[in-house]
């Protein structure tokens, strides 16, 4: 920081979030309180990530702004890592996985933040995440995971194999669902008409990384930005708010994006695309993994009771997706 930072004297300095290299320190200076983030990324994913977010919030968008280093540069580097200096965001969390009113407040400062985000070109001498077009293929994949843990909870003799063996196939026919879906969808062009440099996604919007202040919603920690169709961060908010809700409500799921289309609408074509999104199994896939990849034990208690709120969702499904 002395270096970094001459012009800069701190007066006191806390730890607020740590685990590893990822840490926040919140700091009290002469130019007011900021935050000096450790960012566990490579250097030029640091580089497009930064440069992304000096770009919105010079166009005006509600993200935090990035103090420069007496060099002009966005961050310094540290023992091989990249540490960013942010002005302090003065706010309230948003509760998005507990209220509703949060949730619908969220999925409109959301909404903004993607619109915001199209138009930016990123430095030549970086890193880019970008997953424009990938779905197909990334479903796909997932799918065949399915399919080979079954064969491997064959072998296995626990409560959890044995339920997953019993539970797989109708998991797995609701992954191959979504896939054929997908494919006779609108994705394909909706990917085309959006081109190079469209709208990026958080991918990992909700509580902490969205704050209530004077200005609406601000958005924080943009270390993971990717270049993607905007529905790759509602789907999580979406599925979060059925669970809290206690079961799968089309109504409210049309109220949830009636918030987010007020900034942002999508064309009834796109809509289809979230809902074939929604029918994936994805918080099933999400629990499943972690057994098979890293041989850690499962809970049959607790994939049997995802496998019933994977299953509930279809009637509602059914009816909000055309041609299922």
């Amino acid at each position: 920081m002395a270096q970094s930072y001459p012009q800069i004297v701190i007066k006191n300095i806390q730890v607020i979030q740590s685990g590893g290299i990822k840490t926040i320190w919140k700091l009290e200076t002469s130019v007011g309180t900021v935050c000096l983030k450790r960012i566990r990324k490579s250097i030029p994913i640091v580089k497009f990530t930064t440069a992304a977010q000096a770009y919105l919030y010079q166009k005006g968008a509600n993200v935090a702004a990035i103090i420069p280093t007496k060099d002009g540069q966005l961050y310094f580097v540290h023992e091989g890592y990249a540490l960013v200096l942010y002005a302090w965001v003065v706010g309230s969390d948003l509760e998005m996985d507990r209220v509703p009113e949060h949730l619908y407040t969220g999925l409109k400062g959301l909404a903004q933040f993607h619109k915001d985000t199209v138009g930016f070109i990123p430095p030549d001498d970086c890193e880019v995440y970008n997953r424009m077009g990938v779905w197909p293929s990334h479903f796909s994949g997932m799918c065949e995971e399915l399919k080979q843990w079954k064969e491997q909870a064959k072998q296995g003799k626990t409560l959890f194999h044995q339920s997953y063996v019993k539970t797989g196939d109708a998991m797995i026919q609701m992954a191959n669902h979504a896939v054929k879906l997908l494919e006779a969808s609108c994705y394909a062009d909706w990917v085309a008409d959006i081109g190079h440099h469209g709208y990026m996604c958080h991918q990992d919007y909700g509580k902490g990384n969205a704050i209530q202040t004077d200005r609406g919603v601000c958005v924080l920690d943009l270390d993971n930005l990717t270049y993607d169709i905007p529905l790759r961060d509602i789907r999580k908010l979406l599925t979060k708010r059925m669970e809290e809700l206690g079961r799968w409500d089309a109504d409210e799921l049309k109220r949830c994006m009636s918030y987010y289309e007020a900034v942002l609408p999508f064309t009834p074509e796109q809509m289809q695309v979230l809902y074939i999104d929604l029918l994936f199994p994805h918080k099933h896939y999400g629990y499943v993994k972690t057994p098979f990849k890293k041989g850690e034990p499962g809970d049959e208690k607790k994939l049997n009771k995802i496998v019933l709120f994977e299953m509930e969702k279809l009637p509602v499904l059914k009816k909000l997706i055309k041609g299922f």
